[in-house]
């Protein structure tokens, strides 16, 4: 069967994650899983973060975009996920 997730890195953006989640949340194809990039956020994001039950954090230091998207696609690919969105 295949999964799908969406992929977001973020970093000190808390206001247009919200945004950005919500949209993932109310798609009309259902997502698998959303996983979030925490890029070094010190702003309120890693709170919010841990508040969300239904998302998947990983925290690390900001990497930029780059380094963000390597460990997203890295672990969705390794969690066996066959469809990414970035």
């Amino acid at each position: 069967m295949k999964k799908v997730i969406a992929i977001v890195v973020t970093h000190n953006r808390h206001q247009l994650l919200v945004e950005c989640i919500n949209a993932l949340r109310a798609q009309t194809q259902p997502l698998d899983k959303i996983l979030v990039i925490n890029n070094g956020s010190s702003d309120y994001t890693g709170v919010w973060l841990d508040k969300q039950d239904d998302l998947i954090q990983i925290y690390q230091e900001n990497m930029g975009p780059a380094g963000g998207y390597h460990t997203g696609l890295k672990w969705a690919y390794e969690n066996g996920y066959t469809w990414m969105w970035c």
